[in-house]
């Protein structure tokens, strides 16, 4: 274990943002100055700014500047500690970009690969070469390969601004103008819950987390919203004041004991990754055995339930209910104690959960990103809302839909306009996929959309604000060989502040701006701000460290060496970048009621918007009047048989193993806990967020790496049988790599379970992986509906490392 001195502590803390400054309250929903007061000590000014990194949480801080560099940064001292007016509380990690500023491995200048790629030898060069560069291989690209040759690839470092954003920002807009790009469809983080409840409710989203201040039974699957989202502006804190409001009971199904269950959880029932839905299918045989299931509304809102509720063209036997009371096409009942053998969870356990949820309302009913993060994920997102419709727990206060919660709304400026002439669409997750074969991907095999099949490999790509194209991506051997054969993908941009694990792949890196750097609003859409709305203007603390660039002004330089001139002026419309932030905020704001004017906003920097009256309820206007609100479905009800689904099962051409079932039916996982590979491998091995980092994002800081150690969980159960104690250096190993990390052996992890942080840095050391990343261990082949990354189903091995 990491230990840390009382003097380390305190310097930690200062420079993580340890001082306090005065609170003062913001008047709701007046537009009186939020700007921070100076302590005692002398500062050049203290500007707002906002944490963008991809957690959920977009919360604005403080950064106190001092002879041109930042001294340290606070949080938001605004507001009280009333829920609704609260101070929105950054967590350490937004507290720490500090670190990111003055890294030692920061991108000070443009660098060129001159060695092989992957080994990461690079040499300065100018920002006019590097832009030169980057111009005549994409006119080259074009005029050789056609522009769906171009991929800007998903990417989740920076999601949370409006002009420095990965996701949609000027490179999508520059790139556009030049004649498009190949487009990306779904995320790492929700491909298959997403995809999965569309074809059940037409959307994923659930109620706001507040809605739990009005139920009587809180039942969470695999979701950690204290941990994962813990700051002022996240759900950690709503969950909490929610909590306290309605003193109902609390449960969660979970294989960890993470933070949100500590202090806050009546029963937690430890769950074998992968098996939601088999757990889902025993309640369900409880609920319809002793009729506790809500029939009425089954009838009402609903198609596939019952027989007589099956679409035409269906079998007879194809209902739900019929699945689970063995009259299916397998003919197996799922009682209780058929899941027992594949949860491990006490068929009297699921006899009781059953039996509470059928019979307590207002219940809420959500889950994590965890659970469909599996090979079976879509199944298993589709089974969990099983539960809200058939207890009829669902459009009414105190409820939700089984999904992840979601917020009541928010506020923000017009974003950057664009539009792509290419219309070509590949799943998110198949980037290595579209390099090698991009020309046979389809639609019926490969999820490709808008077009039947792709026209072209991926030759080109720009990397902006992420690491996924290898250390958040699957199978790090494998994609490290594409990414290396130059004959493949022929050139690759990277733009980052810090040189990370990705962009040793790459053959021009650019060193971009900090959100502390440049001015910017702050996307409350890429958050979850509840039902409490605010707006962020990033005030610009500090000139960009070295030659670093906003993405903005590399992207008006690079259209000049692209088009001249006058292509410039196409991209620019003659606006700096806090021209284009105006003329943004005027497109959504200008003479609005209670809203101020930018030059007024560029002044506050925070901005607090009233308090929502009723916080969002999922599905609500459906449940009141389902015909003139129908959903989103091809039948505009709750499909618990999928005509879309079935349609695809007879359509779509799968791997082997794989199936498509219009039912949200239990299918085993590949590489899961039925797999019989488990016998060479018999540890489970799932990713988790943690808080320490962000994905990847503040690993490079190294205060917060030492207080958050890369730690792998072990039961006690599987460390003696290993040999194993707290602290040891283990290999964890399995087909695809070998990762080194520290042993930490809990009960808070279920026996023949194990888990580590998501995101830590590959770093290949003879053939190991000692940076811990977990995706050394994951594989490459999608999911069968969404064709998402299913990174939560490994199989591993685990012995103590001895050098």
């Amino acid at each position: 274990m990491h230990s840390i001195s009382r003097r380390q502590f305190l310097q930690w803390s200062s420079a993580l943002g340890g001082s306090v400054a005065t609170a003062t309250l913001l008047p709701l929903p007046s537009m009186a100055e939020s700007k921070p007061s100076l302590p005692s000590k002398t500062y050049d000014h203290v500007k707002w700014a906002g944490c963008t990194i991809n957690c959920g949480s977009k919360c604005p801080v403080r950064v106190f500047v001092k002879n041109g560099k930042i001294d340290h940064i606070e949080s938001d001292n605004t507001g009280d500690d009333v829920y609704g007016s609260h101070q929105i509380r950054a967590c350490l990690r937004g507290r720490s970009n500090r670190f990111r500023v003055y890294n030692p491995n920061r991108l000070l200048y443009p660098l060129k690969r001159v060695g092989k790629r992957g080994e990461g030898k690079f040499v300065r060069i100018s920002w006019d070469e590097a832009l030169e560069s980057i111009a005549t291989k994409m006119k080259e690209i074009k005029e050789k390969y056609g522009n769906e040759a171009i991929l800007i690839p998903y990417a989740t470092g920076t999601t949370g601004a409006i002009m420095n954003r990965c996701t949609s920002g000027p490179w999508m807009r520059l790139f556009s103008q030049f004649g498009g790009y190949l487009n990306y469809h779904n995320s790492y983080s929700t491909g298959q819950i997403a995809n999965g409840l569309k074809h059940f409710y037409g959307t994923h989203v659930g109620s706001d987390i507040m809605q739990i201040e009005h139920a009587k039974l809180v039942v969470m699957f695999g979701n950690n919203p204290v941990e994962t989202r813990m700051s002022g502006g996240g759900t950690g804190y709503a969950y909490k004041v929610a909590l306290e409001k309605s003193g109902a009971k609390i449960i969660h199904i979970d294989p960890r004991y993470s933070d949100s269950l500590v202090g806050a959880c009546d029963q937690w029932i430890p769950i074998v990754p992968g098996t939601d839905g088999a757990l889902v299918a025993a309640m369900a045989y409880v609920m319809i055995s002793e009729n506790l299931h809500d029939e009425a509304f089954l009838k009402k809102y609903c198609i596939g339930f019952s027989a007589d509720t099956l679409p035409e063209g269906a079998p007879k036997n194809g209902s739900y209910e019929d699945y689970v009371m063995g009259k299916g096409d397998d003919g197996i009942a799922k009682t209780p104690a058929w899941a027992e053998t594949i949860t491990q969870i006490p068929a009297q356990t699921i006899i009781d959960l059953a039996r509470e949820i059928a019979t307590t309302k207002p219940c809420y009913i959500a889950q994590g990103w965890g659970a469909q993060r599996h090979s079976n994920g879509e199944q298993a997102a589709r089974a969990i809302a099983m539960l809200a419709i058939m207890s009829g727990n669902i459009g009414i206060e105190g409820t939700s839909t089984g999904g992840r919660e979601h917020s009541s709304g928010w506020v923000e400026p017009a974003h950057l306009p664009f539009k792509n002439p290419i219309k070509d669409s590949v799943p998110c997750f198949l980037w290595t996929d579209a390099i090698v074969r991009g020309k046979e991907m389809k639609d019926i095999t490969d999820g490709i959309r808008n077009t039947q099949q792709l026209k072209q490999n991926v030759k080109f790509i720009l990397n902006t604000g992420g690491n996924c194209l290898l250390n958040q991506h699957s199978d790090i051997h494998a994609t490290s060989k594409i990414l290396e054969d130059e004959s493949l993908c022929e050139f690759i941009v990277d733009v980052n502040v810090t040189r990370t694990s990705s962009n040793s792949f790459a053959d021009i890196i650019l060193p971009d701006a900090t959100p502390l750097e440049q001015e910017d609003f702050v996307r409350s859409s890429a958050g979850y701000s509840n039902d409490m709305p605010y707006i962020i203007y990033s005030q610009k603390a500090i000139e960009p460290v070295g030659e670093c660039m906003s993405v903005y002004d590399m992207c008006t330089k690079l259209a000049e060496k692209l088009g001249g001139e006058s292509f410039k002026q196409s991209f620019t419309e003659g606006r700096t970048q806090v021209e284009w932030l105006e003329h943004l905020w005027n497109l959504k704001f200008k003479d609005k009621e209670n809203m101020p004017s930018f030059a007024q906003m560029k002044e506050m920097g925070l901005y607090r918007l009233p308090q929502v009256k009723k916080s969002f309820i999922a599905h609500e206007k459906f449940i009141q009047n389902p015909e003139e609100n129908p959903l989103k479905t091809p039948t505009g009800k709750i499909e618990i048989y999928s005509t879309t689904l079935a349609k695809m099962a007879q359509t779509w051409i799968l791997k082997e193993g794989q199936k498509i079932t219009p039912l949200p039916e239990f299918t085993e996982a590949k590489e899961g806990p039925l797999d019989p590979l488990r016998k060479t491998y018999p540890l489970q091995l799932f990713g988790y967020h943690y808080k320490g980092r962000t994905h990847s994002s503040f690993w490079e800081s190294a205060a917060i790496r030492e207080i958050n150690p890369n730690e792998l969980w072990m039961n006690p159960i599987d460390a003696k049988e290993r040999g194993i104690q707290t602290g040891d250096d283990v290999l964890v190993f399995n087909g695809y790599g070998k990762i080194l990390l520290k042993a930490k052996v809990t009960p808070k992890i279920m026996p023949h379970v194990t888990t580590c942080p998501q995101g830590g840095w590959y770093k290949n050391k003879n053939g190991i992986d000692v940076g811990g990343c977990i995706n050394t261990l994951t594989n490459l082949e999608p999911t069968a509906i969404a064709k998402a990354n299913p990174q939560h189903s490994i199989l591993v091995e685990i012995e103590k490392y001895r050098g």
